[in-house]
């Protein structure tokens, strides 16, 4: 999933991030895609090409810390609020910056952009 030289801060390799945080980070981005249906374990090891061992405690980390549920009738695990909350505040960020550009555009030109 996310194993790039790149993971998109800045840092090029594992070496400037703690290794044991990778897999939790490439299931919890794989777990974005299930928002409605859920993932199995299974889903999530094809998903992240991650044993299904590094699967079952990336989950334990990401329920215990209040990122995903476990479904007790399916077993499958789901974002939770917290997650979707994240996301939104992100497009909340961005909404607020294109509206500081918008301003200054105006205060510039005199015109408000379309």
């Amino acid at each position: 999933a996310g194993r790039g030289p790149d993971r998109g801060c800045g840092m090029s390799t594992p070496d400037n991030t703690t290794r044991a945080a990778l897999p939790v980070l490439d299931v919890l981005q794989a777990l974005s895609g299930y928002a409605i249906t859920g993932a199995s374990n299974k889903d999530l090891a094809e998903a992240t090409r991650l044993a299904p061992p590094a699967i079952t405690r990336a989950c334990a980390t990401l329920v215990a810390q209040g990122w995903c549920r476990k479904s007790e009738e399916t077993g499958r695990f789901y974002p939770t609020h917290q997650f979707t909350r994240l996301a939104f505040r992100v497009l909340d960020d961005i909404q607020r910056a294109e509206q500081r550009l918008q301003d200054q555009r105006q205060a510039l030109t005199g015109h408000a952009s379309i």
